[in-house]
């Protein structure tokens, strides 16, 4: 489940250790699959996201529940990107800046990537395209995967009447009797360069709290 992905992700942000330097793949790190994969360095505040392009630091909230992120460019940091003034950052997000709990979620090319919200089954996502300043992507989300610079991703569905009748889910009466809610979902496609979104007809049913 996306929420146990983010809650481990976030035990290792807050996690102080010796530094890494070998690459580890995205959803290893508790980032979005087929983002870029970073090396990542312990700080003594939160942790060091290295690409080539950038360089990604978070920091726990002293404030919310979140992270406060910091971006730079990879030459900044001279090889000591622990000890970088953060008021030096090309790009700061504040834990609470656009309403929500920001957790970092993965970088790819120029767009970054953010986690948001306070519910385990009401995860929002936002895309930022760090090369113009924009956000160019705000959807509730579960189960994201990027490939080829295609985001794919599952989202509530929208109640249409014979629909949702229509979708097998032979688990739905054993969630109810366990106190569960039962979510539909439908697939959704969005190509980050072109920032066009495309509902595919593929549904789902999966068990909520």
């Amino acid at each position: 489940m996306l929420k146990s992905i983010f809650l481990i992700s976030l035990l290792a942000l807050l996690a102080c250790g010796g530094p890494n330097k070998k690459t580890i793949s995205a959803g290893d790190a508790g980032l979005i699959p087929g983002t870029e994969n970073p090396i990542i360095k312990d700080c003594a505040k939160g942790k060091a996201y290295l690409y080539n392009n950038y360089e990604i630091h978070v920091e726990p909230s002293p404030e919310h529940w979140g992270m406060n992120i910091f971006l730079y460019s990879p030459d900044v940091s001279q090889g000591n990107p622990c000890t970088l003034d953060r008021k030096t950052a090309s790009h700061i997000i504040s834990a609470r800046e656009t309403g929500e709990n920001n957790f970092f979620a993965g970088l790819y090319k120029n767009y970054l990537f953010l986690d948001q919200g306070t519910e385990p089954e009401q995860r929002i996502l936002s895309v930022y395209d760090l090369a113009t300043k924009r956000l160019i992507l705000l959807t509730e989300y579960s189960d994201p995967a990027l490939k080829d610079g295609v985001l794919t991703f599952y989202k509530t569905l929208v109640p249409e009447p014979g629909v949702i009748e229509n979708i097998p889910c032979p688990k739905s009466q054993s969630w109810k009797d366990k106190g569960l809610n039962v979510l539909y979902e439908q697939k959704e496609n969005y190509t980050l360069e072109t920032e066009t979104r495309l509902p595919i007809r593929e549904y789902r049913c999966r068990a909520g709290q």
